[in-house]
């Protein structure tokens, strides 16, 4: 067993950064690894004694650690984050390297469905799949036959093509998808190096978790409360694979893959391309219903 001090009242990171991985994941960035423990001390005539920490916890430290620090350093990385947020249930699949390279596919609700790419940091091409143009047209079918002719139009231009959409202030990215980063490096530095000094973390035995096999690490596990459970590869190095947060009742997933695998971002030729800027500042009234 290794020793934690009990020196007062605990922090309040733990709890913070669950809610900072709930919060922020689908922009592609999250709190990091969230865990509490019990808020019990050991004293005796007035002082505080060492706690033994029972090996479960030792290497769930350990391991949570260099976990974070394989993330930390990942080249490139696909990053999956479903949850249901204010505005509806959200998914978007993303492979992110360091040069600002991204392609991936989003998913926010009905007319906010498709992919993407982006290439260095650059221009963002958006490609809206048919489904989503079909929404479209239903929501401006209430709207009177003259924006239903103008939507009609647009979605029909849109159809099978890209649409290239300036990145920074005033772009017009947050307009038309949900994505506003493919920022490996913003990320990971969203990310704590490990666990606070105050965190408790249990390594549980090794299991199958979507067709890998997996170390889980949870927090709040007999509690009742909101928890963390973070699952990191058994064979091997041992990479972070996903994360599932509950937070107020619902539930963030988030997967890991692809570590170190390059990312295949071309820009589409000028024939597969709509320049949104042809629709008003930041294209905004591309597809306006």
């Amino acid at each position: 067993m290794g020793r934690r001090v009990r020196a007062g009242t605990r922090a309040a990171g733990g709890r913070l950064r669950r809610t900072a991985v709930c919060a922020v994941a689908v922009g592609a960035a999250v709190g990091g690894l969230a865990s509490c423990g019990t808020d019990g001390e050991v004293t005796y005539a007035g002082g505080t004694l060492e706690e033994l920490v029972p090996e479960d916890e030792k290497r769930g430290r350990e391991i949570a650690t260099e976990s974070m620090a394989l993330l930390q350093e990942a080249e490139s990385v696909r990053i999956g984050v479903e949850m249901n947020t204010p505005k509806g249930h959200q998914k978007v699949s993303l492979l992110m390297d360091r040069d600002g390279n991204c392609t991936g596919t989003f998913d926010a609700g009905p007319a906010q469905r498709g992919d993407m790419i982006m290439v260095g940091g650059g221009s963002m091409y958006v490609r809206f799949s048919d489904a989503a143009l079909a929404e479209i047209r239903r929501m401006a079918a209430s709207r009177g036959p003259e924006t239903v002719a103008r939507v009609r139009e647009r979605t029909a231009l849109a159809s099978g093509k890209y649409l290239k959409i300036p990145t920074g202030p005033g772009g017009g990215a947050g307009r038309v998808m949900p994505v506003n980063s493919c920022d490996l490096d913003k990320f990971t530095r969203a990310m704590p190096g490990s666990p606070g000094t105050d965190d408790v973390i249990e390594a549980l035995p090794e299991s199958r978790w979507h067709g890998e096999d997996v170390i889980p690490l949870v927090e709040n596990k007999d509690k009742g409360e909101d928890r963390t459970s973070v699952y990191v590869a058994a064979k091997g190095k041992p990479y972070l694979l996903g994360v599932e947060a509950e937070e107020n009742g619902e539930i963030m997933k988030m997967r890991m893959s692809e570590y170190g695998e390059p990312v295949s971002a071309v820009a589409p030729t000028a024939a597969e391309t709509i320049d949104i800027s042809k629709f008003g500042p930041g294209g905004a009234g591309l597809f306006e219903v």
